[in-house]
């Protein structure tokens, strides 16, 4: 009977427990010469790295090494809050202001934070998910599932409404993108490699 007891109290834990496990892992190349630099110039937004690419993969995952170039202080300090774009995809076979899932990213609170983001019709959905130090290997990922976004910040997790059905789309990349409001205060880099 006690046996029985311990049993199904681990099988409750097990169900009902909410941290987040790793959707992906590999065995890889951890130098910093196998990632892609993207770099955002000074008083622009978009990377020089932004080429139109589609994929009909329903994920990516990703690695990304932020430098202490992406520490900043915006002109108005209200802009230090809005989120830049890290990496990501449009959805629904639509353009990506439409529908999109991206990891974003912004430096505020002496704190570099990563964020969920969605654009759905016009309008941005965002939650923030943990914050990482400058110069880490931070491990990403984004799932469209039926009804969701499924997104992994290293051992964070969330989720947010995806607004179409789980049907199959061809997606085009997004790269990283400085704003908001406000162009970049000094030239940006940020190193990703795709996994």
């Amino acid at each position: 009977m006690k046996r029985l007891c311990v049993s199904g109290c681990f099988f409750i834990l097990l169900v009902f427990s909410t941290k987040c496990t790793k959707e992906y892992s590999y065995v890889g190349d951890h130098s910093v010469d196998t990632f892609t630099t993207y770099v955002i110039p000074v008083n622009e937004q978009f990377s020089l790295q932004n080429y139109y690419r589609t994929t009909d993969a329903s994920s990516l995952k990703f690695e990304v090494i932020f430098d202490s170039s992406c520490i900043y202080k915006t002109l108005d300090p209200l802009n230090q809050y809005d989120i830049n774009k890290l990496y990501g995809f449009s959805d629904c076979d639509s353009a990506h202001l439409i529908n999109s899932a991206r990891i974003g990213w912004r430096w505020s609170d002496d704190s570099l934070r990563l964020f969920a983001f969605v654009h759905y019709n016009g309008q941005i959905l965002s939650k923030e998910m943990t914050t990482a130090s400058i110069g880490s290997i931070i491990s990403c990922s984004i799932i469209c599932d039926t009804n969701i976004y499924k997104f992994q910040v290293n051992d964070s997790c969330t989720e947010i409404h995806r607004f179409c059905n789980g049907g199959k789309y061809r997606h085009y990349y997004l790269y990283p993108y400085f704003g908001g409001d406000e162009k970049a205060p000094h030239e940006v880099v940020i190193k990703i490699r795709e996994l």
